[in-house]
Order: C-alpha cells, then sequence, then structure tokens
C-alpha cells in the first residue's frame, strides 16, 4: 500500500522477513516467510538477500545519477547496455542487514561485476494462464 515503510505494513517485524533480527543468519528459502507478503502477493520482497535490478545509479557513489520519484519515461535508467562501470541499484535489504535496509524505500549501489554473498536477483515467471 501506498506510504507503507515495509511491504507487510509499516513496523518491522523479525517474522515476516529475513533481516537480522530474524536470527537466521544466512539466506533461507522461498516460501519461509509468507505473512510479510506483498498487498499484490507477492512474497520475500524484504529481506534475505539485496536484490540486483536492471536500474542504474549513475558513476557517483555519493550521488545517484537517477533519482526519486521514479520516472518510468527515463529510458536512461534501464540501459541495460550500460558499461562495468555504472553502479547498478539492489533492492531488499538481505539477512545481514537491520530493519532500515528492508524497508521499501532503501536501496544500494554496487558495480555490476563486484561478487557479494548477500546479494542475488529474482526470477520472474509469467504464465498465460
Amino acid at each position: 500500500e501506498e506510504g507503507w515503510r515495509y511491504s507487510w505494513g509499516d513496523a518491522p517485524d523479525p517474522n515476516r522477513a529475513n533481516y537480522d533480527e530474524s536470527g537466521i543468519g544466512t539466506t533461507s528459502a522461498v516460501g519461509c516467510f509468507p505473512s510479510g507478503k506483498s498487498p499484490y502477493g507477492v512474497e520475500e520482497m524484504s529481506g534475505n538477500v539485496w536484490e540486483w535490478t536492471r536500474s542504474l545509479w549513475g558513476k557517483d557513489s555519493d550521488k545517484p545519477d537517477f533519482g526519486y520519484p521514479y520516472d518510468p519515461a527515463d529510458r536512461k535508467r534501464e540501459n541495460l547496455k550500460a558499461g562495468p562501470n555504472v553502479l547498478r541499484v539492489l533492492r531488499g535489504g538481505s539477512f545481514n542487514f537491520d530493519q532500515w535496509g528492508v524497508r521499501c524505500a532503501s536501496r544500494l549501489r554496487i558495480y555490476p561485476n563486484y561478487h557479494c554473498y548477500n546479494c542475488g536477483f529474482r526470477v520472474v515467471v509469467a504464465s498465460p494462464f
């Protein structure tokens, strides 16, 4: 819902996402936190691993080239041919971050060729049925 800090509401809850207060200390299987799903039924939008996005941050790690509010008409933000010297946006927080990291507004930036143990990506499969 608009204005929520977390996909499930306004208060952090270690029973709804895998972050530091959950006490797991590593990644967890998708589906472990069904009560943390969004109003649209999407699970695991917060916690577990930081998820890569298509969105670009820019070249300066201190100041994003692409801010908010998000403009879907801005095709520069989604340049799939941007080189390795352009930082990418990660969203969602991870198992070793605090409640700040799992907020809807939280995002990190990282180079696309950088390896991190708490980053991953979401695979979306659309069914014609």
